[in-house]
């Protein structure tokens, strides 16, 4: 990822004020722009001569480009960078988006509803891809496990955090189980076990499985030491299939279609959320503290969404557990917005969900 602080060092006064001007006239407009156009609104009196001198010099350090021979400059992916770093605090949120989001979240009334309000909210304020991410369940503290038979070979596992959210994860079993074997399963694992997360659940059943300390009947035995083996499987199924997303929609009507196979990748990343979920976790900074992340093109580390920006916040459940939510959308967005309407969600969405 590109420093925040050395993008832009090497420029003078003059020249980080340009670059923002063209910077911002291209998110309003979409149009590459002249130098005629930022001696028209910079305060201070410059000729186009000298503002297209510096432009030149700007496009030659990688913070424009000129997409046609004849036409002005676009920024860059270390353009935008400089620009987002030099906005420094995100802004306020304006009354009436602080008002739609609190009335919004006030009428969920489960985790889940509030975690799909909540990416409906990014997506429609701010017309991009609106993303939440519950915290891991293997970091949740269980409540409630419960078994529920889809057939002879699949079984649908119940878990409730203690915030009282929900996620569910499918086994494979090699035989059978009746509702009454599956429900006892379920009632020795709340008893013993409520109160843990699912690593120490883990352990500790493969510590009493070897010392033989469970004495249910045989059957039982083989569903909970199945169910104890799909714990240690990749998070990443379990965690995408729980990922909310909504807005994809607003993608197309702001970006180039012609890249066809761009566009079936960048699609296919929507679809698949466990992808999704792990290119969020990555751009999370280390510490789980509160603020924006702001993360640009090939930062993002995925070839499809080059032309795209994540913006970022994590949330935290009165169990200390971190999820994360935010909004994806064309390095052309209104960045200041983004990041208002990001930060503030994320508090409301974190004081909401541990109400």
């Amino acid at each position: 990822m590109v420093q925040k602080s050395t993008v832009g060092a090497e420029l003078d006064e003059r020249s980080r004020e340009i670059l923002g001007l063209v910077i911002g006239s291209y998110i309003r407009s979409g149009e590459p722009v002249g130098s005629r156009t930022v001696s028209k609104v910079i305060p201070s009196r410059l000729s186009p001569a000298t503002i297209r001198n510096i432009m030149a010099d700007l496009e030659e350090s990688g913070y424009l480009f000129q997409p046609h021979t004849s036409a002005g400059r676009a920024p860059s992916e270390k353009g935008y960078r400089f620009y987002v770093d030099c906005l420094g605090s995100s802004g306020k949120l304006t009354r009436s988006n602080e008002a739609y989001i609190n009335q919004a979240l006030s009428e969920a009334d489960t985790p889940e509803t509030m975690m799909a309000t909540a990416s409906y909210l990014l997506s429609d304020i701010c017309h991009n891809v609106g993303i939440v991410v519950p915290p891991p369940i293997e970091t949740s503290v269980i409540q409630h496990i419960e078994f529920v038979r889809l057939d002879d070979a699949k079984i649908l596992v119940i878990l409730v955090s203690k915030s009282g959210l929900l996620q569910q994860k499918l086994i494979r079993v090699s035989e059978p189980y009746s509702h009454e074997e599956l429900t006892r399963a379920g009632n020795y694992l709340v008893e013993r076990f409520s109160g843990s997360t699912l690593p120490d659940i883990r352990r500790q059943l493969v510590s009493a499985m070897q010392q033989d300390r469970i004495l249910y009947d045989r059957m039982m035995r083989n569903l909970v030491e199945t169910w104890a083996k799909t714990l240690s499987d990749s998070e990443e199924d379990s965690a995408g299939e729980s990922a909310y997303v909504q807005g994809t929609g607003n993608i197309i009507s702001q970006v180039d279609l012609s890249d066809v196979d761009m566009m079936q990748e960048l699609f296919r990343v929507f679809e698949e959320k466990g992808k999704l979920v792990k290119i969020l976790n990555a751009c999370l900074p280390d510490d789980t503290g509160d603020g924006v992340q702001v993360t640009i093109g090939s930062e993002l580390g995925t070839p499809c969404m080059r032309d795209f920006t994540l913006i970022t916040s994590p949330y935290v459940q009165r169990e200390g557990v971190t999820g994360v939510l935010g909004i994806i959308g064309p390095t052309r967005m209104e960045y200041r917005k983004g990041m208002s309407v990001v930060l503030y969600l994320a508090d409301a969405f974190s004081r909401r969900i541990n109400a």
